[in-house]
């Protein structure tokens, strides 16, 4: 009787050190070693591939025998390969009477000036959405009946407001030189000013 007596005390008393034992035993949770992954963020406003449409208001100036000044519109389709050149194509038509001065007196009166032209579009971002832009290609620009073709260039800037929509403000030089359609003057030059805006798909 008191060997089974001194068996079950013994049995208390190791179960009560355990139990005091494991109140001292942190389990530690399992650590995975994760590597952060850099996320670069897109702003999606701003497209600087694709193709692109626009369209402008335009002021065409010739210089030549007599001036001719008009107000015209110009239509632009074009290429975005990245975001440092474009390829664009344009076409502008004067869209009310044009004016003719003499020097002497100025008149109105119901004749065309057109141009159109294929350009490289070499472009530079100053910040994003807004980037300047240069212009140079080949194009037919016509006064009447008088026309040439050959190299033309221009400058821009453009600002891409959202979703693929920009603006822009830009000059084309159309024709710098003599002799413009065998009219035998000197210094002819035909020129462009243009502000609109423009979608890239």
């Amino acid at each position: 009787m008191k060997k089974l007596i001194n068996t079950v005390a013994l049995l208390a008393i190791t179960n009560s050190s355990a139990f005091a034992a494991s109140k001292y035993v942190h389990l530690t949770e399992p650590t995975t070693d994760i590597q952060k992954k850099e996320v670069v963020v897109v702003n999606d406003n701003v497209k600087y591939d694709g193709f692109y449409l626009g369209g402008g208001f335009t002021y065409m100036l010739l210089n030549d025998a007599v001036e001719l000044r008009g107000h015209a519109l110009t239509l632009i389709a074009g290429y975005y390969l990245n975001e440092y050149i474009g390829i664009e194509g344009r076409y502008t038509t004067t869209i009310d009477r044009v004016d003719t001065d003499t020097g002497a007196y100025v008149t109105s009166s119901d004749i065309d000036m057109t141009n159109l032209g294929i350009y490289i579009k070499p472009m530079y971002n100053l910040t994003t959405g807004f980037s300047l832009y240069g212009l140079a290609g080949y194009g037919k620009a016509k006064a009447d009946s008088l026309s040439e073709d050959g190299l033309q260039w221009g400058l821009g800037a453009k600002y891409e407001l959202s979703n693929g929509v920009g603006l822009f403000f830009d000059y084309m030089n159309l024709y710098d030189g003599d002799d413009f359609d065998g009219t035998q003057i000197d210094h002819t030059f035909y020129d462009a000013t243009s502000f609109g805006a423009t979608y890239t798909f």
